[in-house]
């Protein structure tokens, strides 16, 4: 059995063997009809390989997308919930696949942090039952340097010195006692400085990643985190991880109007702290500063909702939404519509405007820090904050 299962054109197959490098780099075990057994029939390896697979990664490009196979084997990964689209091309894809999500990889360049690329991680995670695991890297530790004897070994000693001399040679001795053991000083490797690494989440079982990836970093003092911010994430979410590094482990998640803590630091992963104390690297672009505590929502600006119930989109937890149903949006009727997901599992938010508005309405029952949203929820998070990005 397979893990992941990819349906392409075969004239896409340079970029399509990127994909499978990254699937197959991030811990899956990927098949892509490379190997096909020149014995069996096609379209019974292909069945086989779907059935067997808890994923299917379909590619869409222009060819594929008038491709009779590329079609069936999407399908087939439809009927059995298995199916995960991705677009390579500006393409739209087929009927009836274009009511689906799809992961736009258009410019995607392996960067593990691409939104598209975020987004196919996501569902592999969700459909295989397991995170995607950063590849082991093999190091080669450099043999310890001995420190020289301090005399060589074939050096005879001189006879013992009359009482006439003997301060001259013990004066010897000790110049050549200094010399050796400043050689030996000057040979020792420089020491490494005391760092501390954040270790690995125990629900990951992943090793802590190599020195190279994980950057040591010194810790720094509570009084050390003094900004509040919360993340701008199209996502809904964004990982902690226990280096500057997107293939170390995660060790928390941020949710979409948590709030949390950091400080002004240099480079592209900043240092974070969570109300419970979790400490990690987030990346800097999904972090977004908290000014002074002004509210998101300006007061009396929010929309009632459909019939004053304060839900914009009421069935949002249902259905895949389209991007054509939110064009005649606003930015804060989005902002609200992609909050009430959160609100509708009982989330409670720490933004004050936010918690402020859904407790106007008594379906609103916040019961928790942390939600569970379901893949449909998730996908329409993801769309909404993306169109009320554009909406600004």
């Amino acid at each position: 059995m397979v893990d992941v299962f990819i349906s392409y054109s075969r004239d896409n197959k340079a970029r399509v063997a990127d994909i499978a490098a990254a699937v197959a780099a991030a811990g899956y075990d990927v098949w892509w009809d490379a190997e096909l057994p020149p014995h069996r029939s096609y379209g019974d390896v292909i069945t086989e390989k779907i059935g067997s697979a808890k994923a299917a990664i379909v590619v869409w490009s222009h060819l594929s997308a008038q491709s009779e196979w590329v079609r069936a084997e999407a399908d087939v990964a439809r009927n059995q919930k298995k199916l995960v689209q991705t677009a390579i091309d500006d393409v739209m894809p087929p009927l009836p696949f274009n009511q689906i999500q799809f992961a736009d990889l258009r410019d995607w360049n392996g960067d593990p942090a691409h939104s598209g690329w975020r987004k196919v991680l996501m569902s592999l995670e969700e459909l295989c039952g397991r995170e995607a695991a950063p590849a082991p890297v093999e190091r080669n530790a450099p043999a310890p340097v001995a420190p020289p004897p301090l005399a060589s070994d074939d050096w005879q000693a001189a006879p013992p010195p009359s009482k006439s001399s003997f301060l001259p040679w013990a004066l010897l001795g000790l110049a050549v006692i200094a010399v050796a053991l400043l050689a030996w000083k000057l040979l020792q490797p420089p020491a490494a400085p005391e760092a501390t690494v954040v270790a690995a989440s125990a629900e990951t079982n992943a090793a802590p990643a190599p020195a190279d990836e994980a950057k040591a970093v010194p810790s720094e003092p509570a009084e050390a985190f003094t900004l509040a911010a919360v993340i701008d994430d199209p996502e809904g979410f964004t990982n902690i991880r226990s280096g500057q590094s997107a293939k170390t482990a995660i060790v928390g998640k941020v949710l979409e109007g948590e709030k949390f803590l950091t400080y002004k630091q240099a480079g592209q992963w900043w240092r974070v702290r969570k109300a419970d104390g979790t400490t990690g690297f987030m990346f800097r672009k999904y972090i977004q500063l908290v000014e002074g505590g002004a509210p998101a929502i300006p007061a009396g600006s929010a929309p009632t909702g459909v019939g004053g119930s304060g839900v914009v989109i009421p069935d949002s937890s249902d259905r895949l939404l389209s991007a054509d149903e939110l064009g005649n949006y606003s930015a804060l009727e989005l902002k609200i519509a992609r909050n009430e997901i959160f609100a509708r599992n009982g989330f409670r938010f720490s933004d004050p405007s936010l918690r402020a508005h859904f407790s106007q309405f008594s379906w609103y029952r916040p019961t928790s820090d942390t939600v569970d949203l379901s893949t449909t929820e998730k996908a329409n998070v993801a769309l909404l904050k993306s169109a009320e990005t554009a909406a600004r």
